[in-house]
């Protein structure tokens, strides 16, 4: 959210264990809607392919929100 602030869209990459979490957070400040990209968690221990495919899913929900910006 700090990139917003200098002018800068931006969208958070969250697992969904997380999302209860970045929610309260966005809340917190002052932005209730702000854009989230939810994933399968856990991304740490996936191999490159993996995570390739869990940026598959993550980039239309991010250009999804940055486009509706």
């Amino acid at each position: 959210m700090e990139m917003e602030l200098l002018g800068i869209p931006s969208v958070v990459l969250c697992t969904k264990p997380f999302v209860t979490q970045a929610r309260t957070m966005s809340r917190m400040k002052g932005d209730p809607n702000y854009g989230l990209a939810i994933i399968e968690h856990p991304i740490v221990t996936l191999a490159p392919q993996e995570l390739v495919e869990r940026a598959r899913v993550a980039a239309p929900q991010a250009i999804k929100h940055l486009v509706d910006q």
